[in-house]
């Protein structure tokens, strides 16, 4: 299995498309599969990938995201939230959005489908230490995010003087140490708190940010639940009517996780850990 060549035709041990251009007119996507499958887009001048994401309407989705990347004017958030940073790519390193596919026959899982959706994401981290570009709702330097199109608020390059938040770096990979150990103290290299029940999480008074997981006495590993939130209490009063009041849940603080594109990072980056460790997400990460 290939892990590390995210350009690989058998990255992941899948069975991926050749690389072709993400473009409406390009013939080529009609012929796609229209089962679900999980896709990677990359620009040849650019290092790294610039999106991964999942579908459960493969050519559909593909189709669609071709059209929205050559408008004339940036697209809304909706209906494909990487749409607007993947055309600031197109409009600031010039034509040639390069798409690969792999639609294998349990992706109709949806689950497992995307848990290994996280686990490229984590993969692709840890080998070039970023996240593809448009992956967490972020737009790339120099260019204003699109909003929904319900806000009618279209994105486009920036003068010199502005600025864009969803445009600040993300974090780093972590150091992946105990990576198999999904329930350790130590897991991923993070300082994790000592599990203690949800109903007595005000007992534990957990930080405002950071990450959390949530699982089952005597059920782990697998765990049931990995998550981030910048209001750690609040969220744990949430998950004790989801999860149960005897639910265990353990907590690491992380306060420079300051902006929510971070925060999904490094909880993808866990789900990802997570899926290579067990060969599956979290049991109720996804519904």
């Amino acid at each position: 299995m290939t892990l590390t060549d995210y350009e690989a035709e058998d990255w992941f041990g899948l069975d991926w498309t050749k690389w072709t251009r993400l473009d409406p007119d390009n013939g080529q996507l009609s012929s796609v599969s229209s089962t679900p499958g999980v896709y990677r887009v990359r620009h040849p001048e650019k290092d790294g990938l610039e999106y991964i994401g999942e579908t459960g309407r493969t050519r559909g989705r593909v189709r669609a995201l071709a059209r929205e990347c050559h408008r004339d004017v940036m697209p809304y958030r909706d209906p494909h939230t990487a749409a607007p940073c993947l055309w600031a790519v197109r409009d600031a390193t010039g034509p040639g959005l390069e798409i690969s596919i792999t639609t294998p026959d349990w992706a109709e899982n949806v689950h497992r489908r995307k848990g290994l959706e996280a686990a490229l994401i984590a993969v692709h981290r840890r080998k070039t230490g970023e996240s593809p570009t448009a992956n967490f709702g972020r737009i790339i330097a120099g260019y204003k995010q699109s909003s929904y199109s319900k806000d009618d608020v279209r994105g486009g390059p920036l003068d010199p003087n502005e600025t864009e938040p969803n445009s600040d770096s993300g974090v780093g990979p972590l150091p992946w140490e105990q990576a198999d150990a999904v329930a350790s103290s130590e897991w991923m290299g993070l300082d994790w708190s000592k599990p203690f029940q949800l109903r007595d999480r005000l007992d534990a008074s957990p930080s405002d940010t950071g990450l959390y997981r949530i699982w089952r006495e005597d059920e782990a590993p697998p765990l049931t639940y990995v998550g981030e939130s910048s209001n750690l209490p609040r969220r744990l009063y949430n998950h004790e009517n989801e999860f149960g009041s005897n639910a265990l849940i353990s907590y690491v603080a992380r306060p420079n996780l300051n902006a929510q594109h971070k925060r999904l990072e490094i909880e993808t980056e866990l789900i990802g850990a997570h899926y290579l460790a067990h060969e599956q997400p979290p049991t109720e990460q996804f519904g």
